[in-house]
């Protein structure tokens, strides 16, 4: 059974990756950083208040280890995008426009209802 020490350090390192975690630009409402925390709570919560609660640990350490490896991009360094799926030959600009897109909705999500209603 572990102790209430090993439980804690491991929320600290849950909580740290939940604060490092980008948000998502495309469901800013509803983002993964969200369901992290959601689930990080939930998780420990009743573990680190009551001792005769159980948390398995192995599972817990290793999903935070997977977790960390999507944070630090390990995957996306290990196994890169070739030019030809960045840069279909159907439409070679959709990626780049699709992006700058994304960068004008965050820009808009930030004006009130009758400045986009006007267009300002």
């Amino acid at each position: 059974m572990s102790t209430r020490a090993e439980i804690h350090a491991l929320y600290r390192n849950y909580l740290r990756l939940v604060r490092d975690w980008p948000a998502d630009k495309v469901r800013p409402r509803r983002d993964m950083k969200q369901v992290l925390a959601q689930r990080v709570e939930e998780t420990f919560r009743r573990p680190l208040e009551d001792d005769n609660v159980p948390l398995n640990m192995t599972e817990a350490k290793q999903e935070l280890e997977a977790l960390e490896k999507l944070l630090n991009n390990e995957f996306k360094n290990k196994y890169p995008l070739s030019d030809k799926i960045l840069s279909p030959a159907s439409n070679p600009n959709y990626y780049t426009r699709l992006v700058s897109a994304l960068g004008a909705a965050k820009d808009t999500e930030k004006k009130s209802a009758l400045a986009k209603l006007f267009g300002k």
